[in-house]
């Protein structure tokens, strides 16, 4: 009876010795991306005269394979939702129909501090807000009231075994003041400070900073934003995550003594989808990245990776569309779009994304 049980038993014992290493390792992958932007031009592009309603989806449909693959996505939303009369720059608010596009194409954490969350003061903050929890969003940055902050700041997110906790902040809002009772978060460094004292407390195995800061258009980062990176890794942030800007910057990372990536620094990911198409503002990059964690705790970035996208505005049967392609899959294919100067520009702004050599990080 003896040699029987061993028999049964020793050939699991067998292979729990022989499993690698990378099984017994917890992961969680990552997609980070740019400003969501919704100019009156897509606005109108979206809608559809007969059914008197808006479609967004068509934006995202070469995108969605890759956010598939990801645990979560983490976007900048640069709009207020849900408050008539909709409308673009300068003062923006879209309809819900783009958040439910963002949701289908499998975006599903959200950024909302930044310089147009005050757009449509309070009613445009709450709303916002609310439509985001009824898609089921995550997201960081505004609050409905002093209370609610207190409760969902820092934004936790627990998934096979990694805690990540999020945080956002936006450099102003236009000189347009917070309405009472109402929360953008700003910069600040005493309240990011003191935030990040309460962070710690939740024992996260990661924490994330997003800035909305920088100077506009510029291709690199200017001293007050490294200055703020600075100050946010020396405070134990191993992800500081930038926007703003509305062109790509450069990204810095810094590994541990054997190689592994363990503090991640991006300026600036671009305009993921806008109608700004002034070369390098028409396309962005995303960050694809894996957080693996060890048995004992140990945390730390693989498999970073970029990708970059280029927003193609083109027309067709006196209808504007709008597609946001990943520039590799396309550069092979020249007759994909209506016109060879689009696709030169696309390859204009990929020479743009070259430039900074993320393929050497």
């Amino acid at each position: 009876m003896k040699n029987w049980l061993f028999i049964i038993f020793f050939p699991f014992w067998l292979n729990a010795q022989k499993a690698p290493d990378s099984l017994r390792f917890q992961k969680l992958k990552l997609v980070f991306g740019g400003d969501i932007m919704c100019h009156g031009p897509q606005l109108r592009a979206a809608y559809n005269d007969t059914l008197q309603s808006y479609n967004f989806d068509r934006n995202y449909s070469f995108v969605n394979s890759i956010f598939s693959m990801a645990d979560y996505v983490l976007l900048n939303l640069e709009t207020t939702i849900g408050v008539k009369p909709y409308s673009g720059y300068p003062q923006f608010s879209a309809p819900p129909e783009l958040l439910q596009a963002i949701k289908k194409s499998g975006i599903n954490v959200l950024m909302t501090a930044n310089n147009h969350a005050c757009d449509k003061r309070k009613k445009g903050i709450v709303s916002t807000l609310d439509f985001l929890d009824s898609l089921n969003f995550f997201h960081a940055g505004t609050y409905r009231n002093p209370k609610e902050r207190k409760f969902l700041n820092p934004l936790i997110l627990k998934k096979n075994g990694i805690k990540i906790a999020v945080l956002n902040y936006t450099y102003g809002t236009n000189g347009i003041p917070t309405p009472y009772p109402t929360i953008v978060d700003k910069i600040s460094l005493p309240i990011i400070k003191k935030d990040l004292e309460k962070t710690r407390k939740y024992h996260p195995d990661i924490i994330i900073a997003f800035l909305h800061w920088g100077e506009q258009y510029h291709k690199f980062a200017s001293k007050q934003q490294k200055k703020l990176a600075d100050f946010l890794h020396k405070h134990q942030v191993d992800l500081v995550i930038g926007s703003h800007p509305h062109v790509i910057q450069p990204m810095e990372i810094k590994r541990d003594s054997i190689g592994k990536i363990h503090q991640v620094t991006i300026y600036s990911l671009g305009n993921f989808i806008s109608n700004q198409r002034k070369y390098p503002r028409d396309g962005s990059v995303l960050v694809q990245l894996t957080l693996a964690k060890n048995p004992e705790g140990k945390i730390w970035v693989d498999d970073f990776q970029t990708i970059p996208l280029w927003v193609y505005k083109y027309y067709e049967n006196k209808k504007t569309y709008y597609l946001i392609l990943p520039v590799k899959d396309f550069i092979l294919q020249p007759d994909f779009f209506k016109q060879n100067s689009d696709y030169q520009k696309m390859m204009k702004f990929y020479k743009y994304y070259q430039s900074f050599e993320f393929e050497k990080l």
